[in-house]
């Protein structure tokens, strides 16, 4: 079972129905640093923006005569690149609450 399906089974039916083998969440460390730390919470922040402007394009407020399918590509491309540009700059703060959040799970540096 790979690391992030046995994580996603802890978190569904948690440590004891899954047997003893299984580790607390809290006691795990990976070998991941604090930069990839940081760079997959600056990605969640932008995929978690981008939903968030998708969901506000859904909402119809938009006018319905430049709703073609070229437009929704465009608005599509145009939310990512967005998202990614609000999480770059830490905008919002979801990223540093997450790096903070996770960040004695992780080694210090690069230690290969």
């Amino acid at each position: 079972m790979s690391t992030i399906s046995s994580t996603a089974l802890q978190l569904a039916v948690g440590p004891a129905a899954i047997g003893e083998k299984a580790q607390p969440i809290e006691r795990q460390k990976t070998t991941e640093t604090r930069a990839q730390l940081e760079e997959v919470a600056e990605k969640f922040e932008a995929l978690f923006v981008k939903t968030i402007l998708s969901s506000a394009r859904s909402a119809k407020l938009s006018d319905p005569l430049l709703n073609s399918e070229g437009q929704k590509t465009f608005n599509s491309m145009l939310d990512t690149e967005y998202a990614d540009a609000l999480a770059q700059h830490e905008a919002l703060g979801i990223a540093e609450a997450l790096v903070r959040q996770f960040q004695d799970r992780v080694v210090d540096g690069d230690t290969e």
